[in-house]
């Protein structure tokens, strides 16, 4: 609970319970997740939350880094507790996203914007995603 309440702090977000009960909910189920899995998780431990409060703390969240919005993939929104620079592969019919990590193309892609940046942007992050069918 401590190091729960330490992320919280170290990222400038109020401690609250509904907080915790989320990031714990987040680190336990480790993978992308929608906002109705934070809730089914939180509803099998007897934690009952609005799914107004729910968006509203995954989004304080993913504005404070915490978590990352995976853009391309549609409605509903999918969230990933993992931010570290990878990619997302997005399958075009069942929606599953599948982390890509490639440390040699994330540099590559980051190394391309350092010499060539974006006029009047100021860059704090490159997405990746693909989409295409994936074969199972």
């Amino acid at each position: 609970m401590e190091n729960l309440k330490a992320i919280l702090k170290q990222n400038g977000i109020q401690v609250t319970q509904q907080r915790l009960d989320v990031l714990r909910v987040l680190k336990e189920l480790n993978t992308h997740v929608t906002v109705d899995d934070v809730l089914a998780a939180l509803k099998d431990r007897n934690i009952n939350l609005t799914v107004a409060t729910a968006y509203n703390i995954l989004n304080t969240f993913e504005k404070k880094n915490v978590i990352m919005k995976i853009n391309t993939a549609g409605e509903p929104v999918i969230y990933d507790v993992n931010t570290h620079d990878h990619i997302h592969v997005c399958d075009c019919e069942t929606r599953e996203v599948q982390d890509y990590d490639d440390r040699e193309l994330m540099d590559l892609i980051n190394g391309y914007f350092e010499k060539h940046p974006i006029k009047g942007v100021e860059l704090k992050r490159v997405d990746v995603n693909i989409i295409g069918c994936i074969k199972h």
